[in-house]
C-alpha cells in the first residue's frame, strides 16, 4: 500500500493541469445509499451479540445486495450464504479470531 501510494504521489505531482470542477457531495440518491449502508453497519454491530455473527452477516449481505445492489434474489441468497459462512470459517477457524455466537437459545442450539 505504501509503495502504491508513493507511485500515485509521483504521478499526481508530475501532472500539470487544474482539478476538474466536480461536486464533492453525492446526489440525493447517492447520499441515501451511503446513509443506508452506515445504518446497516450500525444495526449489524448492535445485533451481532444477540443473533450471532453468521446470521447477522447473512442479513447484512442480503440487505446490501438486494436493496442497495439491486441483485436478483437467487444471486443474493447464494452470495449471502457463501459470504457469511466463508467469512465465519476464515476468521473463526483459520485465523483463530473469536466471533460472537447467538445468545438466543434457539439460535445457539442451531450452532449460530
Amino acid at each position: 500500500m505504501g509503495g502504491l501510494s508513493l507511485v500515485w504521489l509521483v504521478q499526481v505531482s508530475g501532472s500539470k493541469g487544474s482539478l476538474p470542477d466536480t461536486v464533492f457531495l453525492p446526489e440525493r440518491l447517492g447520499l441515501g445509499r451511503i446513509l443506508s449502508t452506515i445504518a446497516a453497519l450500525v444495526a449489524m454491530a448492535g445485533f451481532m451479540n444477540l443473533l450471532g455473527f453468521q446470521l447477522t452477516m447473512f442479513l447484512f449481505l442480503i440487505f446490501l445486495l438486494l436493496v442497495l445492489g439491486r441483485q436478483g434474489i437467487l444471486v443474493t441468497l447464494i452470495v449471502a450464504l457463501l459470504g457469511s459462512a466463508g467469512v465465519y470459517h476464515m476468521f473463526g477457524r483459520f485465523l483463530d479470531v473469536p466471533l460472537p455466537a447467538a445468545t438466543i437459545k434457539f439460535l445457539a442450539n442451531l450452532g449460530l
